[in-house]
């Protein structure tokens, strides 16, 4: 019965898409086609002309971009790296004139970083952001028809009608109820259901979860699942091994956002990197200080034009993340080999260098440390927050250990708090930088 309800949903997504000029189905075979045959003539200039496209739109359609209009030789080169401040002050200026009137979709960021932020997307960039999920996601593993166990904060604005529920088939489950009660019940829900599920949630909640699987000797749940997708925060050693162990799959990291939509994601051929959705997207590294390339290898700030967004267009958009890129041996195409997180809140050692924000999941080693926190407090200044069971005494261990990486003249504070927060967003945030680098 569920596999006839499976290809039943299947069936009727894809009808709606056909009544609808199925556009979405359109954009799934041009992603598909771009981001597996990279380096193919066609692929090439599929890219180029969305660039090209997106560029001439700007000049001619905004004010902001205005003064760029009759360059003979435009590219995206001489266009301004641009911020959430930048957009939000100038908003009316990035709008396009093409656009203002026509029913656009309003999408808001959270502001788990302090900045609440609004954009406006045409109807073809949503029908192009359900057709790159729907292509991640199958590279997961997910089938659509399948069950979705989808994690996250669920504001009035991620709501779904009781179509697009039962089309998708998604089963919703807020962030913020993920005490030991509520997990037990969503454990039992799953267990229960003999459907093929996937899962897509923050990366802390998968710590959550198999921190109280494991904490209550269970064993590998008993229930049919394809996939496990992490997305908005990196994923920890433990919650990737756990995951494996409880779920049977291994999780891969997703990086995106609203505003923008699925960036990269890692694959199950080299997990260590993300595969980008050049299909979708003109990525960019920059340096840290200044809006010059680096390196291949060399770890900038992550700076997006966005191909589809014709109602406000984001070219060279600085999305507050730090990652690196190299290419893949798989397909000649560049990928992320690393996304640090926000800029923001990047950590600096000692002597003012920057290193990955990645060293704070190295205390998920120890035994006893239910949840923790990295803050900078200054140059030489870290303070650990951290909640633990009764018996922990690693204390000096774990002291000497980050001195490693960040300096032996470092000072390491430890505070033991009960609880570490989560965001207004549903998120939690594991490195926090109140020291700034000049």
């Amino acid at each position: 019965m569920n596999e006839l309800l499976e290809k039943l949903r299947k069936y009727t997504f894809w009808s709606i898409d056909f009544l609808r000029k199925g556009d979405v189905n359109k954009f799934y075979n041009e992603i598909k086609f771009i981001n597996e045959n990279f380096q193919t003539p066609k692929a090439k200039i599929l890219r180029k002309k969305g660039l090209n496209n997106i560029l001439l739109h700007a000049v001619n359609t905004t004010k902001y971009y205005s003064y760029l209009k009759n360059n003979p030789s435009l590219s995206v080169e001489m266009f301004p790296v641009v911020h959430k401040d930048t957009i939000r002050d100038h908003y009316e200026d990035f709008y396009s004139s093409e656009y203002k009137d026509k029913q656009n979709i309003k999408v808001s960021t959270s502001g788990s970083t302090g900045t609440p932020f609004s954009i406006h997307h045409n109807k073809e960039k949503k029908q192009r952001n359900t057709a790159d999920t729907l292509y991640f996601a199958d590279n997961a593993g997910y089938k659509l028809g399948h069950k979705l166990l989808y994690i996250r904060f669920w504001g009035d604005q991620y709501k779904k009608g009781r179509l697009n529920k039962w089309t998708q088939n998604i089963m919703v489950h807020n962030v913020f109820n993920l005490k030991d009660e509520d997990i037990k019940e969503l454990i039992e829900k799953l267990e229960s259901d003999n459907s093929n599920i996937n899962i897509i949630a923050y990366a802390s909640a998968y710590e959550t979860i198999c921190q109280y699987l494991e904490k209550n000797n269970y064993g590998p749940i008993k229930a049919n699942i394809h996939s496990a997708i992490a997305m908005s925060e990196s994923l920890t050693e433990y919650a990737k091994v756990m995951t494996k162990k409880y779920f049977g799959v291994t999780p891969l990291s997703r990086y995106s956002n609203t505003e923008n939509g699925i960036i990269a994601q890692q694959n199950y051929n080299n997990t260590g990197q993300f595969d980008i959705n050049w299909a979708s997207f003109y990525l960019e590294i920059l340096n840290i200080d200044n809006d010059e390339p680096v390196s291949m290898g060399e770890t900038g700030r992550i700076v997006v034009t966005d191909l589809f967004n014709y109602a406000v267009p984001m070219i060279r958009y600085d999305t507050g993340d730090l990652g690196s890129m190299s290419i893949s041996n798989d397909s000649d195409a560049p990928v992320l080999v690393n996304v640090e997180g926000r800029k923001s809140d990047a950590l600096y050692n000692t002597k003012g260098e920057l290193i990955s924000s990645s060293i704070a999941h190295q205390v998920c080693a120890y035994d006893n440390v239910k949840q923790y926190q990295l803050i900078q407090l200054d140059k030489q200044d870290y303070l650990f927050k951290l909640s633990v069971t009764n018996n922990f005494n690693l204390e000096d261990k774990l002291i000497s250990k980050f001195k490693n990486f960040v300096g032996n003249d470092a000072r390491i504070f430890i505070e033991y708090v009960n609880y570490i927060p989560l965001l207004s967003s549903g998120k939690r945030k594991r490195v926090v930088n109140e020291y700034k680098k000049a």
